[in-house]
């Protein structure tokens, strides 16, 4: 995948535009740190024609200057099967480290001061085991045990606290939690997404952490997918936790050689290969399904082998929440005129040379007056008050004289 340009959307005040947008690298994840100088605007005047780009002056506000971030809702789908029960390459308890990963995202969404409310949902199911720790996710669990908080509700902590003693034993299923907690998001804020400034509206997103293997259908994911990409929108962002099917092959023993191309699958590695302790089922990440629900609904996609890459993973995931903002005055803006916009970035620093936007339409309102810099509102004010002084002073004189008249007439 290449880098990107994403405009989610544009605004017009009279001839002033506004646009919001995130830049991505090839692994999908926000490039922070650019600046106005990597970038320039490409747009056409009122008769469709290219404008010289050195002409147009623009401000950019980087998602850390922005005094008011887009607010979001973000349900984490936290798996609580027992595999999580297992360490991670680095020694550390599955489900602790996705804890204390969880931890540290609301920790820094508090710190950046991210508007954003978070509903911590755990997901565990029946399986062929006898398990006292169920967790089957509906949209009714979700709003009677897992509803969204504001990440400075200490309910979160306390949830995340609870569920870290739990004795995981449950079986995975992806399909199920992924379908309820869209299902919740969409209908729970349909009305706020649809009836609220285009300027403010909510962002919808899923986390989904899991160290397992889902059986579901195809179909039924496809329908999935389908659905979270319908309005309003949700963005998935997909966390596998633990190893590659290339390096549990590695380490296990297996009756074939299994070379890394489309024969390395979840099902060649379950068939042919043995773990000495464990049963290898329980180590095996459904990769296609994590990457592709992700890659098709513009979220993130990682697979982190211990808890510090989990930890960094999901702080990957909160800059999605974040995006630049261009201001710029519109060549040949006009009443009811429509122009095309795109943005370019250079920057030699991050190997970036003329990575170029898909064209915005701005449609510029019926309702159209020339906005007037300072210097103009300044000598306009200057102007006003010279007059309001002259006439003040003309004022006073005159009552004087009128005073000086009526003594006079008085002493006659």
């Amino acid at each position: 995948m290449a880098n990107t340009i994403d405009i989610s959307r544009s605004s017009t005040e009279s001839d002033r535009v506004t646009l919001r947008f995130r830049v991505f690298d090839h692994n999908n994840i926000p490039i922070q740190g650019l600046n106005r100088q990597d970038m320039q605007i490409l747009s056409t005047d009122s008769q469709g024609k290219p404008v010289k780009p050195s002409t147009i002056k623009f401000d950019l506000i980087p998602p850390e200057r922005q005094s008011q971030p887009d607010p979001a809702y973000v349900a984490i789908l936290l798996d609580m099967s027992g595999s999580m029960q297992h360490n991670d390459s680095g020694g550390t308890k599955k489900l602790t480290g996705a804890i204390q990963a969880i931890d540290q995202f609301i920790e820094q969404a508090k710190n950046n001061k991210i508007p954003v409310k978070v509903a911590l949902v755990p997901f565990g199911y029946k399986g062929g085991n006898q398990c006292a720790h169920l967790y089957e996710v509906t949209q009714q669990t979700i709003a009677q045990k897992s509803p969204f908080h504001d990440i400075t509700n200490d309910n979160l902590k306390t949830q995340l606290k609870e569920l870290a003693n739990i004795p995981v034993c449950a079986s995975t299923n992806l399909h199920l939690p992924l379908q309820a907690a869209a299902n919740y998001l969409k209908n729970e804020f349909a009305n706020i997404t649809s009836n609220v400034n285009p300027e403010t509206q909510p962002r919808l997103a899923i986390i989904l952490l899991s160290d397992g293997y889902d059986s579901t259908k195809q179909e039924q994911i496809q329908k999935l997918t389908n659905f979270l990409q319908q309005s309003p929108p949700v963005t998935v962002h997909s966390l596998g936790y633990g190893e590659s099917l290339s390096q549990l092959r590695d380490r296990a023993q297996c009756t074939i050689l299994i070379p890394p191309n489309d024969q390395l699958t979840a099902d060649t590695v379950s068939k042919y290969c043995r773990l000495s302790q464990r049963e290898i089922r329980e180590f095996i990440i459904d990769e296609n399904l994590l990457k592709n629900i992700a890659t098709a609904t513009g979220g993130i996609y990682k697979l982190s082998a211990n808890a510090n890459e989990i930890a960094k993973s999901l702080t990957d995931f909160l800059t999605t929440l974040r995006e630049y903002q261009l201001i710029y005055k519109q060549p040949g803006a006009d009443r009811a005129t429509i122009h095309q916009t795109k943005i370019q970035i250079n920057s030699p620093a991050r190997q970036i040379n003329k990575l170029t936007s898909n064209p915005q339409t701005i449609r510029i309102s019926n309702f159209h007056y020339q906005q007037i810099s300072l210097l103009q509102r300044i000598n306009i004010l200057a102007f006003t008050t010279t007059l309001a002084s002259i006439g003040t002073l003309t004022y006073i004189k005159w009552s004087h004289h009128l005073k000086q008249q009526a003594e006079h007439n008085l002493q006659n």
